[in-house]
């Protein structure tokens, strides 16, 4: 029984350490606030990016290319998200090619970027910009009204 024991606990861990580990960190250059990179996202697959930043920046993420219309469906077959964003906390808008997070908190944000088509993988460009420019948020500054 303590063997079984010891042998999930292993396997839930390497289950969590994978989970983890699947995150690609956007580390920008000394210096800078904005890093563009091309990447693929295989069909009907996610890839996800953590940028670490302070509360009170703005996270701007914007992809261009291969980001077309579905056959099926009008809108693109690539998706931006914020996978960790909490309500009441963060504010964050997304659209076409684009999402724009204004951080409530400072932690690690993780941007995932989904490809919806079937049949084939997307290249494409994607540039992460953090500042510290209230202005730059793309949603608005709420307001008690």
């Amino acid at each position: 029984m303590k063997n079984t024991l010891i042998v999930f606990a292993l396997a839930l861990g390497f289950v969590f350490a994978g989970s983890t580990n699947a995150q690609t960190p956007v580390v920008f250059a000394k210096g800078t606030t904005e890093k563009t990179m091309t990447i693929t996202v295989k069909p009907k697959d996610m890839n996800t990016y953590a940028l670490s930043v302070k509360s009170g920046q703005v996270i701007n993420v914007s992809v261009s290319g291969d980001i077309s219309i579905s056959k099926t469906e009008e809108f693109p077959v690539i998706g931006l998200n914020l996978t960790n964003g909490v309500e009441d906390v963060d504010q964050w808008q997304d659209g076409e090619a684009y999402l724009s997070v204004l951080t409530g908190t400072t932690k690690k944000y993780v941007i995932s970027i989904n490809n919806s088509d079937r049949k084939r993988a997307r290249t494409f460009k994607i540039t992460f910009k953090v500042t510290d420019d209230i202005a730059d948020y793309a949603g608005g500054i709420k307001t008690d009204q």
